[in-house]
């Protein structure tokens, strides 16, 4: 496929949109990321960066926040169009991830105080 530019559209600075720097590496996903808590070592290898984010959280359900927020940052940018303002990011994470939370197990809820404190 052809394009104009393959640079990243949400923070300027002229780096290629990867997967993983539209995820992880770009300054915004970094803020998205550092809103929940979660802090990446972009030196690391991906694989390194799961289990890093797993440590960080210490929660069962690590892999759904993941996914969650990934998927926030991919779908509201390229499907929906939504402006760079990390709170339009995260309240499409919070809004997923309560209507997951209404399918978890009982036992975990107890661990899900940490999403009110997201800002």
């Amino acid at each position: 496929m052809f394009l104009l530019s393959y640079d990243c559209v949400l923070c300027h600075h002229g780096v290629e949109e990867t997967l993983f720097h539209l995820l992880l590496g770009c300054s915004f996903a970094q803020e998205c990321w550092i809103h929940l808590g979660i802090f990446a070592n972009l030196l690391d290898e991906p694989y390194d960066i799961l289990e890093s984010f797993k440590q960080q959280l210490q929660v069962p359900f690590f892999m759904e926040i993941i996914i969650i927020m990934s998927w926030s940052i991919w779908n509201d940018w390229i499907f929906k169009g939504i402006s760079q303002f990390v709170q339009s990011y995260l309240s499409t994470f919070k809004l997923v991830f309560t209507q997951v939370i209404l399918r978890v197990k009982e036992d975990w809820k107890s661990t899900m105080s940490w999403l009110d404190q997201i800002v």
